[in-house]
């Protein structure tokens, strides 16, 4: 019986410490991914006009509409940005909260880009830059970036 007793402490200590270096783990990596973690700089991810990118599927008919957030089943125009212009090299997404429309930015690595459109993703410090192929979307990825309004 004290034997018995013995290996469920023992499993009981096993599961604290499992769970604490998983915990752990996401914990470092939400650190690691957080805009703390990261001063002065923003979050530049990739999208392009696809389905995946952009919350969108094609009905039987052949139309277009969104496929979740407020405007879901409302039509939808595949390759046009919220502020009505069409999505090209230099189109950015962003929180209008922190960069409103029209604004250009200088953006490392990718060249310089102006405010056109949101995303149901884009929040704070985060803005999209648009890419012709859902390959280069990926291949860019998730970047920390200081990122240069333009006046």
């Amino acid at each position: 019986m004290a034997r018995r007793g013995k290996t469920a402490a023992i499993w009981v200590w096993a599961a604290i410490f499992a769970a604490a270096a998983l915990f752990g783990r996401i914990a470092i990596k939400i650190w690691r991914t957080s805009s703390l973690a990261h001063p002065g700089k923003v979050l530049v991810t990739g999208y392009c006009n696809c389905e995946k990118c952009c919350g969108w599927k094609r009905l039987p008919d052949g139309t277009t509409v969104y496929d979740y957030g407020k405007l879901k089943g409302k039509p939808k125009v595949v390759g046009v940005t919220s502020s009505g212009k069409v999505a090209k090299h230099g189109t950015v997404a962003a929180d209008l909260n922190y960069f409103r429309y029209g604004v250009k930015l200088d953006i490392p690595g990718y060249g310089i880009g102006t405010v056109e459109d949101v995303g149901g993703a884009i929040k704070g410090r985060h803005i999209d830059v648009w890419f012709p192929t859902h390959e280069e979307a990926k291949r860019w990825g998730a970047r920390w970036l200081k990122v240069e309004p333009l006046l």
